[in-house]
């Protein structure tokens, strides 16, 4: 085998010097995933930052490739932070809503992992099968007032944001258990027949099996001091102030467990009955209040005329959407989804470019 010239040797080590950043050069590396099937469009990835001694920002861009790669050389960043943007190359061709991200500039070359947020959903199955809804990021996160909550809810820990809140697809159907030892009064339960009437009414919105009755007595940890896990507790509780009230626990924005008080034990086969116990089961779900669109989960004091009797297209989309997101990132230890979505919708919606 003969060896390669001094001349060949020399071209190659030169391509590879080409190929590495120059010292103190950054180079701002990502990965764009989508968590759907719609055709991605030709991306950019934007990317603005300070050198020392700028007064004003300045930006790079590079392709996004046919795998969903991008690497953007930046020079040696004189700020704290970064900002990323993913768009679309041509804005009126967006598939997806743009995504934007700020991170600290010491973090850049890790490799930032975007989920893509769609800006139109189709309903795969159920009552609404085929239906396509418009997703906003910005209406599933609008409170209802303010310091109130949104449909789309986010967990806060001590260091600040931590993840929307989502129970783990695996969890599902969800068990559901009657708690009546700590009913107040105790021994009380709510009709059982109609209650199981209306979580298959919310399963028939969803096209979803999301639900299943199990006994009280299977779903209790051996430890006494630790909740139980991967289940929803049903219990009537007199002193409640509100007709009804669902509550989550959740780690890292994983719900693991959750209690739905209902008031009284009366009957639940009128209207209001079956729209309390739907409200309910859409915040079992892990979904908040919205006044943005018609929704079981309304909230009926701040807009009592956006409360609808059962899950409309909406209230299905925009939680489909959520988990489909979160399953994703969970799979792909992807950092940045919704968020990204929100604040890309925020700054660059519209048709804007960056």
């Amino acid at each position: 085998m003969s060896r390669p010239s001094p001349a060949r040797i020399a071209a190659a080590l030169a391509l590879l010097l080409a190929a590495l950043p120059a010292a103190g050069q950054t180079v701002v590396r990502g990965r764009v995933i989508s968590p759907d099937t719609l055709p991605r469009p030709e991306m950019r990835a934007f990317v603005r930052w300070r050198a020392a001694g700028d007064t004003l920002p300045r930006v790079d861009s590079a392709a996004v490739d046919s795998t969903g790669r991008f690497e953007v050389p930046v020079g040696a960043a004189g700020s704290d932070s970064i900002d990323l943007a993913v768009d679309a190359a041509d804005v009126s061709a967006r598939t997806h809503h743009p995504a934007l991200v700020r991170f600290r500039s010491d973090s850049a070359r890790r490799e930032q992992a975007i989920i893509l947020v769609p800006r139109r959903w189709r309903i795969p199955a159920g009552r609404y099968a085929g239906r396509e809804v418009e997703i906003s990021p910005g209406r599933a996160r609008t409170a209802v007032c303010p310091g109130c909550g949104s449909f789309w809810l986010r967990v806060y820990g001590a260091n600040g944001p931590m993840w929307f809140q989502s129970w783990r697809s695996s969890s599902f159907p969800l068990r559901i258990a009657f708690d009546r030892e700590y009913s107040l009064p105790r021994g009380a339960a709510p009709d059982s027949a109609t209650f199981w009437r209306i979580t298959q009414a919310v399963e028939d919105a969803f096209g979803q099996d999301l639900f299943r009755p199990a006994r009280y007595a299977d779903v209790q940890p051996e430890d006494d001091d630790r909740d139980p896990n991967d289940v929803v507790l049903v219990l009537v509780d007199r002193d409640v102030r509100a007709a009804a009230l669902t509550t989550v626990l959740s780690q890292g924005g994983v719900v693991e467990y959750g209690t739905m008080r209902l008031q009284r034990a009366g009957p639940l086969t009128n209207g209001p009955g079956w729209q309390l116990v739907g409200h309910e089961l859409l915040h079992a779900l892990g979904a908040g209040h919205t006044c943005e669109w018609r929704s079981v989960a309304a909230d009926v004091l701040r807009c009592p005329e956006m409360r609808a009797d059962e899950p409309t297209p909406e209230d299905v989309a925009y939680i489909q959407v959520l988990y489909r997101v979160r399953d994703v990132q969970r799979a792909t230890g992807a950092r940045w989804g919704l968020d990204a979505a929100l604040e890309g919708e925020r700054v660059l919606g519209r048709g804007r470019a960056w």
